[in-house]
């Protein structure tokens, strides 16, 4: 079972950090280790595990994770407190905690619990795992990335002169949950005209109007795992300077593709897409990272990024989203996900990037 395979490996890493017991309080690793879909857990992964969770989810805790006793009798906000009485049950044991997900006020009280001085700092630890995909999260990824190409494919038919962007984003939603999503991991973005130069520009009341770029980046959710994919339409025939700036975001986004292999820096891969650019004096209008990890979170380690050196390794799945935005011509993005191998990448999403003039 992949789910004792990974809790397995954790607390190998956790050994080799001289930690008895780990705290895992971020739920996409709760589920990542266990299973548990639930919106309130904590689990204290040692060999002896157990998962906390309130009376809300008890039964679908012991449900979903068989393996695992769970302790889920508790009121909703008896959970912390919960937890810190079952740390006090494992006296001496030294504590791995994860700082980027614990906020000052639970950190101080795992310090009065256990003892600051049996607190280990272990964020990352678990991330470190999650970076490299095992073969059932790829295969979830796939399928979330083939429901976002269904709605890429049926796109045209809604993108038209005089809809408000909030309505099209509605037509995503609803095609998405009826195709089997189960829901957005990210706000849907659907961004015309000016808006365009929005990286993050999310639906709005802004009619669509003929003669303008319409950007498109929607995130379907299939078994916890994520999509990520963004393409450009065109309201009408686009003019030259709209064109020039996608053909340098096609190439940026082509020859990045084309550097991604197991062995190469995160940074790397970021400083092609860069070049590019560059050479199309547009670098200064590609402002946000090239991409990042995806998986059971939004963005996931490694980032594709001129500051993180990570180097890739084969099952890591990474997105590539060159875009460049300038106000009074338009923005333009390019994103699919790719899976990383020994010698290259394997697209997740292989629809043509080119503008689809409507």
């Amino acid at each position: 079972m992949e789910h004792l395979k990974r809790r397995q490996a954790a607390l190998e890493l956790a050994a080799t950090a001289g930690v008895d017991t780990l705290l895992v309080t971020k739920l996409t690793h709760i589920r990542y280790l266990t299973g548990f879909t639930g919106t309130a857990g904590v689990l204290l992964l040692a060999p002896d595990p157990l998962l906390v969770v309130d009376f809300r989810y008890g039964a679908q805790a012991r449900e979903q994770v068989p393996e695992v006793p769970v302790d889920g009798d508790c009121a909703p906000p008896r959970l912390w407190a919960t937890v810190n009485d079952r740390l006090s049950q494992r006296p001496g044991q030294r504590l791995g905690v994860d700082t980027r997900n614990l906020t000052a006020e639970q950190y101080l009280a795992l310090a009065a619990t256990v003892g600051p001085d049996r607190l280990t700092d272990c964020a990352g630890l678990v991330e470190r795992l999650r970076a490299v995909k095992d073969a059932d999260e790829v295969q979830a990824l796939r399928e979330a990335a083939d429901l976002a190409e269904e709605l890429v494919r049926r796109l045209p038919g809604w993108l038209r002169p005089g809809r408000p962007e909030n309505e099209i984003a509605g037509e995503i939603e609803y095609a998405q949950r009826h195709l089997g999503a189960e829901r957005s991991a990210a706000p849907i973005l659907v961004s015309s005209g000016e808006r365009s130069t929005m990286p993050h520009g999310a639906a709005s009341g802004k009619p669509l109007a003929q003669g303008e770029p319409v950007l498109v980046d929607l995130s379907p959710v299939v078994r916890g795992y994520r999509a990520d994919i963004t393409r450009t339409f065109f309201l009408g025939t686009a003019g030259p300077q709209y064109r020039r700036l996608h053909r340098a975001v096609t190439a940026a986004h082509t020859e990045s593709m084309a550097a991604v292999r197991a062995g190469v820096r995160a940074s790397e891969v970021d400083a092609v897409a860069r070049r590019v650019l560059a050479g199309y004096d547009l670098d200064g209008y590609f402002k946000h990272s090239l991409g990042h990890g995806i998986g059971l979170d939004q963005h996931e380690p490694p980032l594709l990024s001129p500051y993180d050196d990570t180097v890739l390794a084969a099952g890591m799945v990474v997105m590539i989203e060159p875009g460049v935005y300038v106000p009074g011509v338009g923005g333009t993005r390019i994103e699919d996900a790719v899976l990383v191998t020994e010698d290259g990448c394997v697209p997740l999403t292989t629809s043509d990037p080119e503008i689809r003039e409507l």
